[in-house]
């Protein structure tokens, strides 16, 4: 009777990973769109809705490991974690990396909004994105003193492929447009790519691994 009680355990763990995931970020998405067809925040091009978008997918990710991390019992029901007992070990190191998403989100997003005539200054977007990553990149730097090295070598991985997947996207998309075959990317594009693939990357490494299988 047990061993078949921990599949159907895992199968609805992951069926409640996957609702609760949707509808946080489909709810979070539909705000944003709003947000920006209220004409709030100025006129946005696809580039800037794309920007916001990755920014609250950052966001969001990083809201949901705080959450397992003030709660890890509540945590344990929807992050791909063994036990809470799991989430109270890796508090402080899922703590400088959920510090560094939102982070990152943020800057991304404040990045979005700054364009001229738009609602945020330029010197404050400048100040305020340095600032941001800069601290991004302290928090990166902390949680690397309390994870071990199964997750530096998967964090080397997944740097490495976000750098081959900017090169073969983003040196395809610039090739075309030098060529004249379809628009060039915006200054933000670059951003977001950076942003998107770091993430994308972490997801296929840790998929590879076998690290995203419900646990």
């Amino acid at each position: 009777m047990a061993i078949s009680d921990k599949p159907k355990s895992k199968t609805r763990k992951m069926i409640v990973s996957l609702c609760v995931g949707g509808a946080a970020g489909f709810l979070a998405a539909m705000g944003f769109m709003e947000l920006v067809e209220s004409g709030t925040l100025g006129e946005f091009t696809a580039s800037q809705e794309i920007a916001g978008l990755v920014g609250i997918i950052y966001v969001l990710t990083a809201f949901a490991v705080g959450v397992g991390l003030v709660n890890p019992s509540l945590g344990a029901r929807f992050l791909n974690v063994e036990d809470a007992d799991e989430l109270r070990e890796q508090h402080r190191a899922l703590s400088w990396s959920a510090g560094g998403m939102i982070a990152l989100g943020l800057a991304l997003l404040l990045a979005a909004v700054g364009t001229p005539g738009g609602p945020v200054s330029a010197v404050v977007v400048l100040v305020g994105v340095i600032v941001l990553v800069g601290f991004a990149w302290f928090a990166g730097s902390r949680q690397r003193r309390h994870t071990d090295e199964l997750m530096k070598s998967v964090s080397g991985e997944a740097t490495s492929a976000a750098f081959y997947l900017v090169v073969l996207i983003g040196g395809g998309w610039a090739l075309l447009a030098h060529v004249d075959r379809a628009p060039a990317p915006a200054p933000l594009d670059w951003l977001t790519m950076f942003a998107g693939f770091m993430m994308l990357s972490c997801f296929i490494v840790a998929g590879k691994r076998g690290m995203l299988k419900q646990r």
